[in-house]
């Protein structure tokens, strides 16, 4: 809204000015550091140990295919999407506004429920219905011309896309033991996003 209506660099300024919120908050914070009673690791210790921990773990090794998996496939929503707009729904900035939108409401309300899913169901499940979720969205897109039906794919899809990566963003951290989980989820974020 704020683009279409004031153009790009009153959308440029107001993302800036909105990060300033969690600064202030991240620098009025009072942190406690508390020393570690293990000696320093050297940083090819320390990384080769991650690499390691990771390739033995199962649970780690299933979470990392899972989401390069679900990556691979998912991303043709976002990818595509202007390609959808254009030549799908014969539409211009404002319909791929629309549509960004209807994936982001999505996303946030399967956030905002994130934990009661959670709770009603096991994670394996909540992970598989969320995919199933991501693929029902890339089937609506593909048979749709229309810019509601498509919007509402989106919110199906946008849900499914935050249900899985916080899945398996908890799976691999709740496999990883407090001494190597900050390395195995750099080694899981490297490979999935990457």
């Amino acid at each position: 809204v704020i683009l279409a209506l004031l153009g790009p660099l009153s959308a440029f300024v107001f993302a800036a000015l909105s990060d300033l919120v969690p600064l202030s908050a991240v620098l009025r914070s009072k942190w406690q550091v508390r020393s570690s009673p293990l000696p320093r690791e050297r940083m090819t210790t320390a990384i080769h140990d991650g690499m390691r921990f990771t390739a033995i773990s199962s649970e780690i090794r299933v979470a990392i295919v899972r989401a390069t998996l679900f990556g691979l496939s998912s991303i043709s929503i976002l990818a595509l999407l202007p390609l959808l707009v254009r030549d799908q729904l014969a539409g211009g900035p404002i319909v791929y506004g629309v549509l960004l939108a209807g994936f982001g409401t999505g996303a946030l309300i399967a956030g905002i429920s994130n934990s009661y899913l959670r709770r009603i169901t096991s994670q394996n499940r909540l992970i598989t219905l969320a995919s199933v979720a991501c693929a029902t969205c890339c089937l609506l897109l593909a048979l749709t011309s229309s810019v509601a039906v498509a919007a509402i794919a989106l919110a199906i899809g946008g849900a499914g896309w935050v249900v899985t990566w916080t899945g398996t963003d908890v799976c691999v951290q709740l496999a990883s033991p407090r001494w190597v989980v900050g390395r195995t989820l750099s080694i899981y974020y490297a490979l999935t996003y990457g």
